[in-house]
């Protein structure tokens, strides 16, 4: 299904970057022109994604295809990665939208991969995840691409669980919103956030399947998770709610997070301050 979904956005790309037709393409090469056209990255340890749906894509294109390298595979400066070969026209028509693409998807899969890897040397427990802070319309592809990267996707749509966020316990209230969202199907957790210790203290004892720690210091983790230990000890309840920190924390900041005995780390800027990689298309003609 996400092919498709892929494809679809593909395809209204190029349908805006076409416009009424290519006209230098179509001006320049005549149509029985063949070619063969090479995608290779130009950075050193990038993270390759979206050649799963960009293959699919170019065959519709009744355009022969080859990949070198697998969605995830970490390759090099230089590195060749998808082969193209069949007419001129349509492989230039074609090339800005499939680069565009892979450049946005792999910037992602990157930068959660060094992440990943970076957390992994402080804390090799906690989950690396993105958030909902994604582009209109691509935000399945851009979270498949944190995927590849090694991170966890956390909710796709609204409706995949509860979250309990500031703004609706300034509508209603903590009692309030328990109350409410207790009358739902089992089968959907609970989260909610907590933006300061008193919020904090006040939540658990409706016992939600997670508590995400919001905008807190890194300072103020230890205190946090101490709140949630006595609070589990002293009511022997048997669980614990999985214990998720957000808000502002970036690859330079992490770190100072990663260290505690934490269970999710959730960082928007997997997706919304990740660089498209550099990529090219080299073309090579296959007659005249």
């Amino acid at each position: 299904m996400i092919t498709d979904y892929a494809k679809k956005i593909l395809n209204e790309t190029l349908s805006y970057d076409v416009g009424f037709g290519d006209l230098t393409t179509e001006l320049i090469i005549p149509d029985s022109h063949t070619s063969k056209g090479i995608i290779k990255v130009k950075e050193n340890g990038v993270v390759a994604c979206g050649l799963n749906f960009v293959v699919e894509y170019i065959k519709e294109h009744n355009l022969k295809v080859k990949t070198f390298v697998n969605d995830g595979d970490v390759v090099s400066e230089n590195t060749n990665i998808l082969e193209i070969e069949g007419n001129t026209k349509k492989i230039l028509t074609i090339e800005r939208t499939i680069l565009n693409f892979l450049m946005h998807l792999s910037g992602i899969a990157t930068k959660t991969h060094n992440v990943v890897e970076m957390v992994k040397k402080v804390n090799n427990n906690v989950k690396i995840a993105c958030t909902r802070k994604t582009l209109p319309m691509l935000s399945p592809l851009e979270k498949y691409a944190v995927f590849v990267g090694g991170g966890d996707t956390h909710r796709f749509r609204l409706d995949d669980m509860i979250m309990i966020k500031d703004n609706h316990i300034e509508a209603v209230g903590i009692e309030n919103c328990f109350k409410i969202v207790k009358k739902l199907s089992f089968s959907k957790k609970i989260e909610i956030e907590v933006d300061n210790i008193e919020q904090l203290k006040e939540v658990l004892q409706y016992k939600p399947d997670i508590v995400l720690l919001d905008n807190f210091k890194p300072e103020d983790i230890g205190g946090a998770l101490e709140i949630i230990e006595e609070n589990y000890n002293k009511n022997k309840y048997t669980y614990k709610p999985l214990i998720e920190v957000s808000g502002g924390i970036n690859d330079k900041t992490v770190l100072n997070y990663a260290k505690y005995p934490i269970d999710i780390i959730s960082m928007g800027c997997l997706i919304h301050s990740a660089i498209a990689v550099d990529m090219g298309l080299d073309l090579n003609k296959t007659n005249d």
